[in-house]
């Protein structure tokens, strides 16, 4: 019984992002994913619904992969550091959480078809088993696996959903208020505002880079 639903479920998805990818495209939305300035100009122009537009589309850009870093800056640009942080959070938060349930109940077997036997797919898995949440800190922070696909692949290991989404989204975020604070202190117009922004998105990162160094370190003791 199964094995006849999988098919039905691949065709299911398989159309949903022809479908998402289509519509993008149709309404020029990938250009701007391209240009920030016409990004801006878009989210600004819708006013009240700026916000949700930016997260529905944070979240959409989140499950295709594509770079989500032109999205990242404009949200601080339009929106400023606090809020700007915010909105990512949950875009982010929804795209992770979504990539993540397509392919535990929806794409589990073609997914697991192409990452199944990689090697970086039995060490997410096996850490996922050992170590628990620290896998998730490890790959977060760490460049180890794409932060896309590591969305779908972590659908696959036996980690809870509520556990991967809330730790996933609170690991992404240091890295994610860098850039969200940086072009949050370009938009201000105001010195001492921009030099406050830039010196805690120093901060950050300097905490960040100390945090990495010593997750690589545990992770190499127990390779």
């Amino acid at each position: 019984m199964s094995q006849k639903k999988n098919p039905i479920k691949l065709i299911i998805i398989v159309c949903i992002l022809a479908a998402i990818i289509f519509g993008l495209a149709k309404s020029g939305a990938l250009e701007y994913l391209k240009d920030r300035q016409k990004l801006e100009t878009l989210i600004k122009s819708l006013g009240m619904w700026g916000p949700v537009a930016y997260i529905g589309l944070y979240a959409i850009v989140t499950t295709t992969c594509i770079s989500v870093l032109p999205l990242t800056l404009a949200g601080g640009l339009i929106f400023g550091a606090v809020m700007g942080i915010i909105y990512t959070a949950i875009g982010a938060c929804l795209g992770l959480s979504l990539a993540f349930l397509i392919a535990r109940y929806i794409a589990r077997k073609p997914i697991e078809e192409k990452f199944g036997k990689t090697e970086a797919f039995k060490k997410i898995n096996e850490g996922v088993k050992n170590d628990g949440w620290f896998i998730l800190a490890t790959t977060r922070l760490l460049p180890v696996f794409p932060f896309g696909i590591q969305n779908y692949v972590y659908g696959l290991t036996p980690i809870s959903f509520i556990q991967y989404s809330l730790l996933s989204t609170i690991f992404i975020l240091p890295g994610t208020s860098v850039f969200v604070l940086l072009a949050g202190a370009v938009a201000s117009g105001d010195m001492k505002t921009a030099v406050k922004m830039s010196i805690t998105a120093s901060l950050i990162f300097f905490g960040l880079t100390m945090i990495t160094k010593l997750i690589a370190k545990k992770a190499k003791k127990n390779s």
